[in-house]
């Protein structure tokens, strides 16, 4: 008789097991499009059930299921927007790659200005919040509590007092890059502000590997801000920060500030903002390029990024120079760079010599073999980190944005991009390319030879993550 409860105990605990294994098995294989991650987890979860389980909810869960915004379209715009005409071969199809992905064609006559560092970057930014006669739109995923982010708050806070709406949208996880947080601040200026994703016990949010990436600043919905940088000290090379980190921005003129605005109000609203007014501003920069957003996320956007770089870097017929910090390709991206430089392609990645994530530069030597043998060039740039990212093919086409090529960035983060289509633009990028290129050390055949045998495991056993880096 004693025994009866311990066999109902134990009964109950193996139903239990058998309970949540099928049911987290059944959802990773209903849910999980990636081959290599759905076997990660499925062994995971069928060792250890109860640990397994818990880990996936956390970290493998896909908990957006918001419809993908769409962008302006012909009868939202006031500039005429058609399919990609019919210029050269090579050009029109590195055009159709993204044409096909979004749908829409570059937007005309955008005036586009390359940033460096925040030194070049936020005197730049803090001039057009204080010029703002109705609106400024800030969406970021680092905003520290620091001397930099006290100077936005000052400006953004005056531009509130003359009658401008201000909103500001900060992922959750990236406003505890500092401590205290900058959410106090804002709630004790009374900024309109939004937290991407919050994390909280009640009721249960615990989505930590959903974040935005996106880092725009929208004036008037004619000038926008975008790129790579975050705002803080970090950002300045010369400055106060342990964590400096040299970087690229971009100042876009145009109507191409329309579609920005389009994607900045699906996340504003999506973090319970009240949505932004219908208006378009009456006036516009003009310039020399073509340009085309490209909005990224774990929704019904996922892979556009991913699908946009293969199918120009396919179309590469003299250069495709990449600039990185974290160059973590998966097996079909590793494999279009592969074709390229083995067709004569010039293939260069430019990525940190110290990267503040040494798991992703350990797993990419282990793999690193394969791309050198191809002919790909990888270079590795002296400190300060390098978190700078653009994209260069042949002589016209350049990509920007805050994507970076690695798995969490392309199939995780809600990330943007911009097509450039501008041999100006291309010749400047090309040009900071090579003047920072003397700073690096290329990565050879003979260093990843001489590697020791602890750390080719280590290497090989970082690789086992990739999916989830």
């Amino acid at each position: 008789m004693n025994g009866y409860p311990t066999s109902l105990l134990a009964l109950a605990v193996f139903l239990l097991y058998i309970g949540i294994a099928v049911t987290a098995a059944a959802h990773v294989l209903l849910n999980k499009r990636n081959s290599r991650a759905a076997f990660g987890w499925l062994g995971l979860i069928l060792t250890f059930p109860f640990a397994g389980a818990v880990l996936y909810a956390l970290f493998g869960i896909n908990r957006v299921k918001r419809k993908a915004q769409q962008l302006l379209t012909d009868s939202d715009s006031d500039t005429p927007r058609s399919r990609p005409r019919a210029a050269a071969a090579r050009e029109a199809a590195i055009e159709h790659a993204g044409f096909n992905v979004t749908g829409s064609a570059p937007r005309p006559n955008i005036s586009v200005e390359a940033l460096l560092n925040g030194e070049q970057a936020f005197p730049r930014m803090l001039d057009a919040i204080d010029s703002a006669q109705r609106e400024v739109l800030l969406s970021t995923y680092i905003f520290d509590n620091d001397e930099t982010g006290m100077r936005f708050l000052e400006r953004l806070e005056a531009a509130q007092a003359r009658g401008c709406r201000v909103c500001i949208l900060v992922d959750d996880v990236g406003s505890r890059y500092s401590f205290p947080t900058i959410i106090r601040e804002l709630k004790k200026r009374k900024l309109a502000h939004r937290r991407f994703m919050p994390l909280r016990l009640i009721p249960p949010s615990f989505s930590i590997n959903l974040r935005t990436h996106r880092k725009t600043l929208i004036i008037d919905r004619c000038v926008t801000f975008a790129g790579g940088m975050n705002i803080g000290d970090r950002q300045l090379v010369d400055g106060p920060s342990p964590h400096r980190a040299s970087d690229l921005h971009f100042r876009f003129g145009g109507a191409l500030s329309n579609d920005f605005v389009e994607l900045f109000d699906a996340d504003w609203v999506f973090s319970k903002g009240e949505p932004l007014d219908k208006w378009h501003a009456e006036s516009f920069d003009s310039g020399d390029a073509e340009c085309r957003l490209i909005s990224d996320g774990p929704d019904e956007n996922l892979d556009a990024m991913t699908l946009v770089i293969m199918g120009t870097v396919s179309c590469a017929r003299r250069r495709v120079w990449i600039m990185t910090p974290y160059f973590l390709p998966e097996r079909q991206m590793l494999g279009c760079l592969q074709a390229a430089a083995l067709s004569g392609v010039d293939v260069r990645v430019m990525i940190p010599a110290e990267n503040n994530w040494p798991i992703v530069q350990w797993a990419l030597q282990h793999n690193m073999a394969e791309l050198l043998n191809a002919g790909v060039r990888i270079f590795q740039r002296a400190p300060p980190f390098a978190h700078s990212k653009c994209l260069l093919i042949d002589d016209r086409y350049a990509l920007v944005g805050s994507t970076n090529l690695d798995p969490r960035s392309l199939r995780l983060n809600f990330e943007l991009g911009v097509e450039i289509f501008s041999e100006r633009f291309n010749r400047g990028l090309a040009a900071h390319f090579e003047q920072v290129l003397p700073e690096c050390s290329e990565f050879t055949h003979q260093r990843l030879d001489s590697r020791s045998l602890p750390a080719r495991l280590r290497d090989g056993a970082s690789a086992l993550f990739s999916p989830y880096l």
